[in-house]
């Protein structure tokens, strides 16, 4: 009966919580894809607070006991003025990025539209820390007012992963809770 209970308020919660995604996308309809939602303009912008299920979103705290427990840290930042390099994957990033300890850094994978090349990798990226497994948290997340974690904690959840939770405040929130931060490299990506 609890269960049931706690199902419903969820449900409600969710539904009640969906307003503010859809005020934004309703007063500038031209920053989002008309096929995926995903934001496709102006990524560094206040973000909504709240995020279409099946993805759920969490505060610093709840970031920071998921990730106790073992969820996967998993940083989308993108990489400014950078790119891979088309013979071997490596990142040429331009500046240094500090995330959450133990992070995996996948950036550019929260674009609103990603090139085959990038959705690949994203993919190949996850099955790498996940081991495959569909159901290990993920705690998607980059800096807060960026709307690549919000489209990248939803393109995850498309993908068939089934606990995913989109850290809204990032690393800036990160640091309001007293965390600390550490360097992190990009995972190469497979150009093979």
């Amino acid at each position: 009966m609890k269960r049931a209970f706690a199902m419903v308020v969820l449900c409600l919660a969710t539904s009640v919580g969906a307003a503010p995604y859809a005020e934004h996308q309703a007063r500038r309809p031209d920053l989002f894809d008309p096929a995926t939602g995903y934001r496709i303009g102006r990524q560094r912008a206040p973000t909504p607070e709240d995020i279409p299920a099946p993805a759920v979103l969490v505060s610093p705290e709840e970031a920071r006991a998921l990730l106790a427990a073992g969820a996967v840290a998993l940083d989308v930042f993108g990489a400014q003025q950078s790119r891979f390099d088309e013979l071997d994957g490596t990142w040429l990033v331009s500046q240094r990025r500090l995330s959450l300890p133990g992070a995996t850094w996948l950036p550019e994978v929260g674009r609103g539209q990603l090139s085959a090349v990038m959705q690949r990798y994203l993919a190949e990226g996850l099955v790498q820390v996940t081991g495959g497994d569909r159901a290990q948290p993920l705690v998607v997340y980059c800096v807060a007012d960026c709307w690549m974690s919000w489209n990248a904690a939803q393109r995850i959840s498309a993908m068939g992963y089934t606990r995913v939770y989109w850290f809204r405040l990032g690393t800036d929130g990160w640091l309001d809770i007293g965390g600390v931060l550490e360097p992190v490299d990009p995972v190469p990506v497979n150009v093979d």
